[in-house]
């Protein structure tokens, strides 16, 4: 079951558009490895889902909870923030990644599937869904387009270049 969500509480069309297309780029990878992949918001609805015999709606809900927990525990524990809760079943695995503040990314192992691999895949999908998200969309304006307000040329708010290598010597 493939399902992107309509509007979310907040969200604008735009921003689950993107997510969608973020997770299709994200999710392509680890085919023999991966069951399946959820994006739930922290209130726990499900905001992009691409799974099979999952009650998504219900596992959206719970992930936001797990999160959560997870985020205070480890607080608590004084081990530094939340990065990940992985979950080994009898036959499968289920990791949960928080996202920003409003976001929480699931990941499911197909069955017979080592936990060490399972770990990679599912930590890769969300890598490349925090890069894809990075992104700007494709309506942002393009190199060499000028806003109202900026002339062509006009270097007033550029980033500084880097140097690439330094002189031999210095």
């Amino acid at each position: 079951m493939t399902r992107a969500a309509t509007a979310v509480g907040n969200r604008a069309p735009a921003e689950l558009d993107a997510l969608a297309a973020a997770m299709r780029e994200a999710s392509g990878e680890d085919d023999a490895i991966l069951g399946g992949v959820l994006v739930a918001g922290a209130d726990g609805l499900v905001l992009f889902a691409e799974v099979r015999e999952v009650q998504a709606d219900t596992v959206a809900a719970m992930a936001a909870v797990v999160a959560g927990i997870a985020s205070k525990l480890i607080e608590r524990a004084g081990v530094g923030e939340s990065k990940a809760c992985l979950f080994e079943g009898s036959s499968g695995h289920v990791a949960v990644f928080p996202m920003k503040d409003d976001m929480v990314l699931l990941v499911f192992s197909k069955d017979e599937v080592t936990t060490g691999l399972f770990n990679l895949a599912a930590r890769g999908v969300l890598s490349r869904l925090r890069k894809a998200l990075a992104q700007p969309s494709a309506n942002a304006a393009e190199p060499g387009d000028s806003t109202p307000d900026e002339k062509p040329g006009d270097t007033t708010n550029a980033e500084p270049v880097d140097a690439i290598a330094a002189e031999p010597g210095t």
